[in-house]
């Protein structure tokens, strides 16, 4: 029986050794402290991961061990990102093989719709497993049309979510309801930015790699029990965590060193071309996460 996404969903980070190797006893410790942390699943290998630097092998060893790792009530999403469709189906097989529940697809680079209709479709009759279609142009630049995706979501099946990164994300949401019915679920992303408002809407999760997940988890739980004022409350207060992370280029530094700090990698390495955030950058931003802690927003174990 298929898996049913909702919740928070973490996008997370792989950790490396000060060498450049994979470090899978981060990876196990990154699980654990997620679990921890009430979150309902994690996503793998997305761009936050650095799905697309590691090779096959590593590619394994990481989901491998997560699946290991994950009480089998957590869902395991896997990245799925390549060049070419005849590479993205076989990561797609390969994650499958290894014990995902499915499988988060970003697009190749090509802005014309029936070659992504025919990229997703072919990936889609190759693996039974439901896709999440990763419509996120600042990342991909490639635009998913409404129309595309409710073309995919109707002829498709298994293709029943989205991770929409798409901004203003609250018009585009409603715009894809319109066209293709609530039956295709969407989940807010980009950092977490428009996590409360996005909630607020209807979709179903946050899908993000926000370095402290407990808040998301708690803010899930209070839009979920219809205590929007205490959830504008917190979100309110986690703004200016969650803007700050979120910075270009330098987003992957960041949560790896909030990681290192909270005790769960070993280093904050990011694979080369990506850049490791400056010491100003980081002065700031744990002068952010003093601030919250001080007032109480964060706590050394769950809210």
């Amino acid at each position: 029986m298929a898996v049913v996404l909702e919740g928070i969903y973490p996008i997370v980070p792989t950790p490396f050794t000060e060498s450049g190797a994979v470090d899978l006893e981060s990876v196990e410790r990154l699980a654990h402290f997620m679990v921890e942390r009430g979150v309902h699943g994690l996503a793998v290998l997305g761009a936050l991961g650095e799905g697309h630097k590691l090779s096959e092998a590593e590619r394994r060893s990481v989901v491998e061990t997560f699946r290991r790792r994950l009480p089998s009530e957590k869902g395991l999403v896997v990245g799925v990102r390549a060049p070419a469709t005849d590479l993205a189906v076989a990561q797609a097989r390969s994650a499958r093989d290894l014990g995902a529940d499915a499988l988060l697809v970003g697009p190749p680079r090509v802005q014309k719709d029936d070659v992504l209709f025919t990229f997703y479709r072919r990936i889609h009759d190759a693996v039974d497993l439901p896709i999440i279609i990763h419509d996120y142009p600042a990342e991909t630049g490639v635009l998913i049309s409404v129309d595309l995706l409710a073309r995919l979501h109707g002829e498709c099946q298994r293709i029943q979510y989205v991770k929409l990164e798409d901004p203003p994300t609250g018009p585009k949401m409603e715009a894809v309801w319109k066209k293709a019915g609530k039956g295709l679920k969407i989940f807010g992303a980009l950092g977490g930015l428009y996590a409360l408002e996005e909630l607020e809407r209807g979709a179903v999760g946050i899908m993000t790699g926000f370095a402290y997940p407990e808040l998301l988890v708690e803010l899930h739980r209070r839009v979920r029990e219809g205590r929007m004022g205490e959830a504008a409350e917190l979100f309110y207060d986690m703004a200016a965590l969650i803007r700050f992370e979120f910075q270009p280029g330098i987003g992957v530094s960041l949560r790896k060193h909030v990681l290192v700090r909270r005790g769960v990698f070993r280093t904050a390495v990011v694979r080369h071309p990506g850049p490791d955030a400056d010491p100003v950058t980081l002065t700031q931003l744990f002068r952010i996460v003093d601030h919250l802690k001080r007032k109480g927003i964060l706590l050394d174990g769950c809210l």
